[in-house]
Order: structure tokens, then sequence, then C-alpha cells
């Protein structure tokens, strides 16, 4: 499970960064889909979150049937082979509400994986 709490650091990391972008630019979905490099960097976080979701052991996702996985590796995908047909209203909404459900997960299975 080392390579797991590795991916969990990376995905709360990667959770953390999204929320710092919010800070600085602002929680507003007009300034997201308005400003280029907001939505740019907050979906390449994005698709970190998925990369790692992708290495990720199978049996300790399905312990945590909460987070829907299978849709953040397909967010990775979508992010890195579909970009120019993104649905950026639909990235905020995964920012401003799953973002914080996810990283509030991930640091549970952490912990758990520490014990």
């Amino acid at each position: 499970m080392g390579k797991d709490s590795g991916r969990l650091n990376a995905i709360i990391r990667y959770c953390n960064k999204i929320e710092e972008r919010i800070e600085e630019f602002g929680n507003d979905i007009d300034d997201f889909l308005e400003n280029d490099t907001y939505h740019d960097v907050c979906c390449f976080y994005l698709s970190q979150i998925g990369e790692n979701v992708s290495s990720m052991s199978p049996k300790l996702m399905d312990e945590y049937p909460d987070v829907n996985w299978v849709g953040l590796r397909e967010l990775r995908n979508t992010v890195a082979h579909g970009y120019e047909g993104m649905d950026f209203e639909a990235a905020w909404t995964t920012i401003t509400k799953k973002i914080p459900k996810i990283k509030k997960t991930c640091e549970k299975m952490l912990r758990e994986l520490k014990k």
C-alpha cells in the first residue's frame, strides 16, 4: 500500500493547489470561464488527480465507493485528449463541489493506511 500512500498524498497536494487557485482568482464561475490561466491550471490539476487515481489499487478504491474514481480517471482522459471540447462549467462544479469531498476522503484513506 506504499504506492497508494504516495498517490493519495499527490491527490491531496493537487486538491490544495486547486483551493489555492480559487483563493487567488476568486470563487466565481464567470471569472473561471473567462480566465484562460485560471481554468487551464485547474484542469491540469484535475488531470493530475486522475492520473494518480489511475495508479491506485482497485481494492483500496473499492473500500471508498463515495468517490467516483472512474469519473476522475475519465476526466483525466478528457483533459489530456479532448481539451478543445472540455465542458468548463462541469469542471467548475467538480472543482468547487467535488474536490473538497475528494480531498477529505483521501485524507481519511491516508490515515487508515497509516494504522
